[in-house]
């Protein structure tokens, strides 16, 4: 697997990609739908893009590829709604910050300078820290 596109995350005023997809475990409660891969980076065959309102965690886009490459959006999976508060997710959410410090063609392992980690329970954060990835020996530095 290449580097996989990520999401888009609405934080603090500020939009930045995350290396995390919570939309996974609401989409394996779903057997009716189904996205295609649709390049070697984006084999889940969308693109959420997120926002953090009140502590909450909110689906406010989606562009995905079904059938025949038919480009669908949010109202594929909620009809009618403009917007999805995440309760189905529970776990961290990882944004990779700063200078990219070692490429890995690999989903989403490449290493960035820090990693901020918010962590949630059933769509509401219940913490935030902050990893910095420069002091660790196990970066080679080519």
């Amino acid at each position: 697997m290449t580097i996989q596109a990520g999401e888009i995350l609405s934080y603090n005023g500020e939009k930045t990609t995350i290396a995390t997809e919570p939309l996974k475990s609401y989409l394996e409660t779903r057997s009716d739908v189904g996205f295609i891969f649709k390049s070697t980076g984006l084999v889940r065959g969308y693109i959420g893009t997120w926002e953090i309102k009140n502590n909450q965690l909110y689906l406010i886009s989606l562009l995905g590829f079904v059938d025949n490459n038919k480009k669908v959006d949010l109202s594929y999976l909620f009809p009618n709604i403009t917007e999805v508060f995440a309760d189905w997710f529970s776990g961290d959410i990882r944004i990779p910050e700063g200078e990219l410090l070692k490429k890995i063609n690999l989903g989403y392992a490449s290493v960035f300078e820090k990693d901020r980690i918010l962590s949630f329970k059933e769509g509401i954060i219940i913490g935030e820290t902050v990893k910095d990835n420069t002091k660790q020996d196990n970066i080679n530095h080519n």
